[in-house]
């Protein structure tokens, strides 16, 4: 008798042996699948930054290209109002010396 309950106490301890290898397992896999989907996260926020940190820089780019251009043409408003000036000076001075 004694030898059927040492038996069974050995069957009833692997079988809660392997439960909890199996509880382990299980967990050692929801680990390994959060560490995978936190990764997949990351990999998604380091991407959309990244979009948006060229979307930045482009926009600077073009607000520096538009300032440029706006400084040019009005460069090119003053150095043309200028020579008006300049040429309606130098007829009035003319006229002035004629006289």
């Amino acid at each position: 008798m004694e030898i059927r309950q040492l038996k069974e106490t050995l069957t009833s301890m692997r079988d809660e042996l392997e439960k909890l290898a199996n509880g382990r397992d299980e967990a050692v896999q929801r680990a390994v699948a959060a560490a995978h989907d936190e990764a997949r996260q990351l990999q998604s926020t380091i991407q959309t930054l990244r979009e948006q940190l060229e979307a930045a820089m482009l926009a600077k780019q073009q607000a520096v290209q538009s300032a440029l251009t706006t400084h040019r043409d009005e460069t090119r408003q003053l150095q043309a109002t200028i020579a008006t000036l300049r040429s309606e000076l130098e007829k009035a001075t003319e006229h002035g010396t004629q006289r």
